[in-house]
């Protein structure tokens, strides 16, 4: 029996984090089953599934695309540049357009999903291939499926996709038999990728915005806290203002940097390795948001981070502190005295109007214009930093002594009982000592004077 797999799952490795990827496919597979496709008798095609220890992968590849029942490609700046994405998004719009001479029908069965955003036009043979429609939402052809998973990966949105791709992908599969390409060797194909006429996205981190959350969660309130409604299952699901406006204060977060310019955004919760990854957003050219519950900031795994990163010097990243103002737990003095503990470097300059990057206790009226203001400082600074080219002394021989130069002698030690020289700090002013001045030197047919002072 020849294996037709119900889909072939096409994306570039080079940048999806597996996880996600795997969240996708599987969200996938369960949607088929609840709209009644059976897949199972065909298993779809995922390349670490599908490859085992010593496989020739290309033929491996080739066998599962040329003989897939429909194709689903996750569009991103990374897979149009990808050579063997290429090859595989070929190989199988060579099957549509072979099916095409036979029956004069155009099978839907390429099922783009906008992975990232991309910047330029698509090239005119990979744009005749849509790959949203309305009812997909505005946010998902904004930011893209990735982005839209890392920050709700349960909400409408989301669903909203997955429902529509296995839609098109059990219609492809069940209604049409695609011809088949035997013996396939993606190793021989000429892909149609790198797309020459493809703009590359912006280079690594440039309009992108990483948000670290550190928010406690319903089920384990933070130390003091008594009020649940602020809090989900996670982090991500944190909502200091209640009723909160947007699901999230990161889906807030996030909306407000959309709107604040062309700008991507993604969303982490701060953990051990947060200096690491301040490290590499700077290292890439991005800008860095702290989201900091002031509660979950007494827990030790939250309080040792945070205090870490207060003792580090990171001018592109900006600290913001949402209070809700009926929110009578938060009223009191003692949990922000808390904080002020964590970030003691930091607070001398909280809402400091010319330093707008440390902001704590913002309300919810004025959260999104500190947000924005923040960004922008934020990427001033880092531009400002890009810009800059550090002085590099030239390399040659040490230049010849000076002449006329000496070295100082020692210091003469100054009497236990002399009093202090700087009388603005206390004491008497230093009295000069009896001594002749020294003989007259000639200088431009008049004698000058030397100042005691200028052997001080």
């Amino acid at each position: 029996m020849v294996q037709e797999p119900y889909f072939f799952l096409s994306y570039a490795r080079k940048d999806n984090p597996d996880e996600f990827v795997k969240r996708f496919y599987d969200d996938l597979v369960l949607e088929l089953r609840q709209i009644g496709a059976d897949p199972a008798a065909q298993p779809p095609f995922r390349d670490v599934e599908g490859l085992g220890l010593g496989d020739d992968w290309a033929r491996v590849l080739g066998a599962a695309v040329g003989h897939c029942r429909a194709f689903v490609a996750l569009y991103s700046p990374a897979y149009l540049n990808s050579e063997y994405c290429g090859k595989e998004w070929t190989a199988f719009r060579d099957r549509l357009r072979e099916y095409r001479r036979e029956t004069e029908i155009d099978v839907p069965a390429l099922v783009p999903v906008l992975w990232a955003p991309m910047e330029g036009d698509l090239p005119d043979e990979i744009a005749r291939f849509q790959y949203h429609e309305a009812d997909m939402g505005q946010e998902y052809v904004t930011q893209g499926l990735l982005q839209i998973l890392r920050t709700d990966p349960m909400g409408l949105a989301y669903r909203r996709v997955v429902r529509k791709v296995a839609a098109r992908v059990r219609m492809a599969a069940d209604r049409f038999r695609l011809p088949f390409t035997s013996g396939l060797d993606l190793g021989e194909v000429r892909g149609l990728f790198p797309a020459g006429g493809h703009r590359r996205a912006a280079a690594p981190g440039a309009g992108h915005v990483e948000i670290f959350l550190a928010a406690g969660v319903a089920d384990a309130l933070p130390e003091g806290r008594h009020r649940s409604e602020y809090y989900g299952r996670s982090p991500r699901e944190w909502t200091p203002y209640h009723p909160p406006k947007d699901p999230t204060v990161a889906r807030r977060a996030q909306r407000v940097i959309m709107e604040s310019g062309p700008y991507t955004s993604s969303v982490e919760v701060v953990d051990a390795g947060l200096s690491d990854r301040l490290d590499e957003s700077m290292a890439n050219n991005q800008t860095s948001i702290l989201l900091v519950d002031p509660w979950a900031a007494r827990s030790p795994a939250y309080r040792d981070v945070l205090a870490d990163y207060d003792r580090q010097n990171r001018p592109a990243t900006g600290v913001l502190v949402p209070c809700h103002d009926s929110d009578e737990e938060s009223g009191g003095e003692s949990i922000w005295e808390d904080l002020s503990h964590v970030f003691w470097r930091n607070w001398r300059r909280q809402n400091d109007p010319h330093d707008p990057l440390f902001r704590v206790r913002v309300g919810g009226e004025e959260f999104d214009e500190r947000l924005s203001v923040m960004l922008v400082v934020a990427q001033n600074r880092l531009m400002e930093m890009e810009s800059t080219t550090p002085f590099r002394v030239p390399t040659g021989p040490p230049p010849p002594p000076m002449t006329g130069l000496t070295v100082p002698g020692p210091v003469p030690a100054v009497p236990a009982d002399m009093p202090p020289r700087f009388p603005f700090l206390g004491g008497a002013p230093t009295p000069r000592p009896e001594t002749a001045p020294p003989p007259p030197q000639p200088h431009g047919g008049r004698s000058v004077p030397k100042d005691p002072d200028d052997d001080q």
